[in-house]
């Protein structure tokens, strides 16, 4: 019995990558036998669309008011013009960047021999899997691809492959009424469910009344000693230094002045894995890390001491490695959902501070991980007795 796993990669996005990485980890240590099927990038995702500017905007008027509100969109801009121009001006290091995601997808993840382009896969009429798993990450977020058919698995009904999702995320918090059709045709299509976000439970009930399990991102499936262990690279950061970590996708200015008091209090440096090129206010004084891979990752949440982050991933990663971290989210954000569950699941919300200009900080630095790792180890044996039900 093959499996394969329809999922984002080689998308230089660590979360995207590293979740792919660890699902067929997990399931091959199971003894199954999985690989990730090696596919095309999109490229101009719809998050860039007009469309997806337009809600940002909506959602700034929405949470701030006109005058507030207002400068808040003034300052998008401004952040989305750096960023681009920063991007065009940094070809070769996105390039080196991007390179190093390739090399550890095929160096690391067991994936098919065979490359498919995304139309290729719309219309192929038979792969050499009896079983396709829509694997996690984004997959089913409308504004990520324009090919949700393939990431619902509608090609394997042209040989008869079973089709399961393991924790799909729609990341959004409901589906637009245009899009529900649709949505109902293609979750249908799904032979088994699952979900790595709690509105994703409530989506799949809304749009066909089905029942989908709750389910671990696979991230959290491989405990930090297995992470380390495979992935971490020994010398890349001196062994007896620890640092505070900046993980953000949303380019937050009061991320940097936060992480300034962090590291004064626990006397560290500051490591910034950077996701762009531009320059933000206040990011003086930090080491930036725009070349890093997976495994550089890895590494360096390895010697993290605290993590002020905005991602889900970045949130997980904390989670399961038992490092102290601030959750700092945009109030105005619609994507909220994906890094909410995670703190809900895992009774961390606490740990959560809104962007909202008020600059608050967490009430207390140090946490206790007994309750927390009680959790992960609950919704693992849930997770694991998911993949076995339904692949075996």
């Amino acid at each position: 019995m093959k499996i394969g796993i329809i999922t984002f990669v080689k998308c230089d996005n660590y979360g995207a990558e590293l979740q792919a990485y660890a699902l067929q980890k997990k399931l091959n240590c199971l003894g199954y036998d999985a690989e990730v099927v090696d596919m095309e990038k999109e490229t101009g995702v719809l998050e860039g669309s007009f469309s997806t500017y337009k809600n940002a905007i909506v959602n700034r008027y929405r949470q701030f008011g006109l005058l507030k509100g207002t400068k808040k969109v003034v300052q998008l801009i401004i952040d989305k013009y750096q960023s681009k121009k920063a991007y065009n001006k940094n070809q070769d290091k996105v390039q080196k960047k991007h390179e190093m995601f390739n090399n550890f997808f095929y160096r690391e993840i067991r994936h098919s021999d065979k490359f498919y382009t995304l139309d290729e896969l719309r219309n192929i009429s038979k792969m050499p899997y009896d079983i396709l798993i829509a694997g996690s990450d984004q997959i089913w977020n409308y504004m990520q691809t324009r090919y949700l058919d393939v990431f619902f698995l509608m090609m394997a009904n042209k040989w008869g492959a079973k089709k399961i999702s393991y924790a799909a995320s729609f990341s959004v918090s409901a589906i637009p009424n245009e899009l529900k059709a649709k949505y109902r045709t293609y979750i249908d299509n799904m032979d088994s469910i699952s979900v790595r976000e709690l509105n994703g439970i409530d989506i799949v009930k809304t749009c066909t009344n089905r029942d989908a399990s709750l389910v671990l991102d696979p991230t959290l499936l491989l405990n930090r000693e297995e992470w380390i262990q495979n992935l971490a690279i020994e010398d890349y950061l001196p062994q007896e230094k620890k640092y505070v970590v900046i993980y953000t996708l949303s380019g937050s200015h009061y991320i940097y002045s936060l992480a300034k008091k962090i590291a004064s209090h626990y006397g560290v440096e500051i490591i910034n894995i950077k996701s762009g090129f531009s320059k933000v206010k206040g990011d003086d004084g930090i080491i930036h890390v725009c070349d890093a891979g997976p495994r550089e990752f890895i590494s360096i949440y390895s010697h993290a001491v605290y993590v002020i982050t905005d991602s889900f991933h970045g949130t997980a990663f904390s989670v399961n490695f038992n490092i102290p971290f601030t959750t700092l989210l945009n109030p105005a954000s619609n994507i909220n959902s994906r890094a909410l569950s995670i703190l809900k699941l895992t009774e961390t919300e606490d740990r959560l501070i809104y962007d909202d200009g008020t600059n608050r900080e967490p009430e207390l630095l140090s946490m206790d991980f007994a309750n927390v790792n009680e959790i992960i180890s609950k919704w693992r044996r849930k997770s694991l007795d998911f993949i076995r039900e339904n692949l075996n």
